[in-house]
């Protein structure tokens, strides 16, 4: 393997590493801080500027590009392989996190496959069996320039003291299958849309 990709590896495994550690902070400060006023107020903050930091981490990892970008579409992030597959082999159905399980199951047909990406896999992975809930949308502009939010992992309503992240993936004509999922604003263009990962991640 190249310095690129070890280098690479060797990230992905630092920022898995470190999103593990922050996860044991939470539990450990739930678990073991006495609830009064004060003490809530600055759990929860603090809670929530941990779960920020997971999200964060989570999504820039699976951002990264294997080589230098070098304008070829070809070479995709582990983030737009996740939206270009959800896309394309799962047709923007939307999914929720089955421990008992351990796989996602379509809430429009229980027929349908489990849900197969790389940002359901990291989270699933990271969060999943440590009381840390999760939600995933996509956003996109219509034609009309109107904000569509399509639902790709639902594990039901956030809490008061959930945080939000989010990430833009630009996707281009080689990436879509089914064009009349998420519309095309280049047409004179390989430039197809812009997507924007929204992560909701909060403590049950």
């Amino acid at each position: 393997m190249g310095v690129l990709g070890d280098n690479g590896q060797i990230s992905t495994v630092e920022a898995i590493t470190a999103a593990i550690i922050m996860i044991s902070v939470i539990v450990l400060v739930v678990q073991a801080t006495s609830v009064t006023p004060l003490t809530s107020s600055f759990t929860n903050q603090h809670i929530k500027l941990e779960l920020q930091n997971i999200g964060m981490d989570v999504l820039t990892t699976l951002d990264e590009t294997p080589s230098v970008n070098d304008g070829n579409h070809d070479t995709q992030s582990m983030l737009k392989k996740s939206v270009t597959d959800w896309i394309n082999n799962y047709y923007c159905d939307w999914f929720t996190w089955a421990n008992n399980a351990d796989k996602y199951k379509s809430q429009t047909n229980p027929l349908n496959p489990s849900l197969n990406i790389p940002l359901g896999d990291q989270l699933s992975y990271l969060l999943a069996y440590y009381g840390i809930a999760y939600n995933v949308e996509i956003r996109y502009s219509d034609i009309n320039n109107n904000v569509k939010i399509t639902k790709m992992i639902w594990n039901g309503n956030p809490s008061d003291n959930s945080v939000t992240v989010s990430r833009f993936v630009v996707l281009h004509d080689e990436d879509i299958l089914y064009r009349d999922l998420i519309p095309n604003f280049g047409l004179t263009t390989d430039f197809y849309n812009i997507v924007e990962v929204k992560v909701t991640l909060w403590v049950m």
